[in-house]
């Protein structure tokens, strides 16, 4: 399975952190975080299949137990990496969830941020809450810094991820636009995890902590956080103020929450 895992180093002997975005996002989403996060870490974010430069096979199995397979044997047969740290947002924190259950002998840590999987109810749609989002990327791309500075297509694009769109940097929605833009998996994920929620078991060997923002209107509580899907020893967080994207709104708490999990600090 086509994964593309990108290095991020100041020091090789620093653990390992696997970085996972979401659907229709790329491994760019975690730009800002990343000099931070190389201080503490060895960091590996990850493209998956037809996201940012991956690509993808037809008829590749893209559910989130096989992406997390695929991701685990990418970053050990292609890095070296025997133990590493993992976190994740939306998609990507199941995934990382996923991650502990299949090789709970190199995850040690998983921070899920606003993880899909927890349904209440399995997701059924033919297509995704956020098609309209990724129809405005393809559209938008052609004149970015004009739509950027319209505040109402700028709120369709974002008001639903993060309250505090209008604080969002250019940077930001110029990586994110693309990424939606260019997702050739976008649709092959969706299917994927339609109809599934996460059942896997990860072991208590591996800490998790699972943190959702009290304004997510991508996962909101009442739909998509059931704690009785999640590993019955997560360390469980709302963080109040915050929405769908954690480390949009705040990237130093997030890389304070990773730290954590890992027991860096």
């Amino acid at each position: 399975m086509p994964i593309i895992a990108h290095q991020f180093t100041e020091d090789l002997k620093k653990p390992a952190l696997v970085l996972v975005h979401g659907l229709g996002s790329a491994g760019t989403i975690w730009k800002s975080l990343i000099p931070q996060l190389i201080k503490h870490f060895t960091v590996y974010a990850v493209d998956l299949p037809g996201h940012g430069v991956a690509p993808i096979e037809p008829d590749e199995k893209v559910d989130p137990h096989s992406l997390a397979a695929a991701i685990v044997d990418e970053v050990s047969k292609t890095h070296g990496v025997q133990q590493m740290h993992v976190a994740g947002n939306s998609l990507g924190g199941w995934i990382a969830l996923e991650m502990g259950a299949v090789a709970p002998e190199k995850v040690k840590s998983i921070t899920a941020l606003a993880p899909a999987g927890l349904w209440h109810e399995l997701p059924m749609g033919k297509y995704p809450p956020s098609l309209l989002a990724r129809f405005l990327a393809k559209i938008s791309q052609h004149f970015m810094r004009i739509a950027y500075h319209l505040p109402p297509l700028k709120a369709i694009g974002y008001k639903k991820i993060t309250h505090l769109w209008r604080e969002l940097s250019f940077e930001a929605c110029r990586d994110s636009v693309l990424a939606m833009a260019n997702s050739t998996g976008y649709m092959p994920l969706w299917n994927g995890l339609r109809g599934r929620k996460f059942q896997s078991h990860v072991p208590e060997t591996v800490d998790v902590s699972i943190i959702f923002g009290d304004y997510d209107l991508t996962l909101p509580e009442e739909i998509a956080q059931e704690k009785e899907v999640a590993p019955h020893h997560s360390h469980w967080v709302v963080v109040d103020n915050c929405a769908h994207v954690i480390m949009w709104n705040y990237p130093d708490m997030t890389v304070d929450f990773i730290k954590r999990t890992a027991k860096l600090v």
